[in-house]
């Protein structure tokens, strides 16, 4: 508890040859973040806007709506909208995420942090 998994490191630095190879081995997909600034490996890919790695998670059965950490954590959607990354945002609602906070439009923290950081084609698609 508390640690990166390796799986968590290569998905945010956006390893994907080093993901490819650890999910071969089995490694655990859907490892819990750490509880202050963890990210899950589908979150730290969707964070930082690595595509293949996200479709290659997904593809392997990464929980689209797994939970943040305690503190600082972010949901997949959330951080991709954040972080300005459409693309992401678009593959992620392909697959069903959702935002930590839905309110009236279903995604409502998602579209707060897209406009907070200035990405309104981000807000607009999820509006």
């Amino acid at each position: 508890e508390g640690a990166r998994t390796p799986l968590q490191a290569a998905a945010e630095v956006g390893n994907l040859e080093l993901v490819n190879q650890l999910l071969e081995k089995g490694a655990e997909i859907n490892a819990r973040p750490s509880a202050t600034y963890g990210l899950t490996a589908l979150q730290g890919a969707a964070i930082q806007g690595h595509i293949k790695i996200a479709l290659a998670l997904l593809g392997a059965g990464a929980e689209v709506n797994a939970e943040p950490a305690e503190i600082e954590g972010r949901m997949a959607l959330d951080g991709a909208a954040e972080h300005g990354r459409l693309d992401m945002v678009q593959l992620l609602l392909n697959f069903g995420a959702k935002s930590e906070v839905s309110g009236d439009t279903g995604f409502d923290n998602a579209i707060k942090l897209a406009r907070k950081n200035g990405h309104f084609a981000v807000a607009k698609l999820l509006e």
